[in-house]
């Protein structure tokens, strides 16, 4: 494959080729991490929640314990379905259905 739009392939020191190091490298690639690390240290990060950040915050704790099923709900429905007193209207079921499908 030759040259596209004039880039032409690495002839060596490609992506998966190893690089020898040298001593030089090496010592500035330590000076340069211990330079990073000592940088790090000295420096402190800090947060600050606005009130609304705050308040989701604490929305969003308080929905997380609540329970995932209403379990007197279920109950009310369970029992409706043995005795035979649940009733289901097939239209609204459909247009449920069918609005549901359009929102996807």
């Amino acid at each position: 494959m030759s040259d596209i739009n004039n880039i032409k392939p690495p002839t060596q020191g490609g992506i998966n080729s190893t690089r020898i190091v040298n001593v030089e490298d090496k010592q500035r690639i330590e000076t340069a991490s211990n330079q990073v690390k000592s940088s790090g240290d000295s420096s402190t990060d800090k947060i600050s929640l606005t009130t609304t950040a705050t308040q989701l915050q604490s929305l969003q704790q308080e929905i997380a314990a609540l329970p995932v099923v209403d379990e007197q709900k279920v109950a009310a429905l369970r029992a409706a379905i043995e005795d035979g007193s649940y009733q289901v209207d097939s239209q609204k079921l459909a247009r449920n259905m069918i609005d549901f499908e359009g929102n996807l």
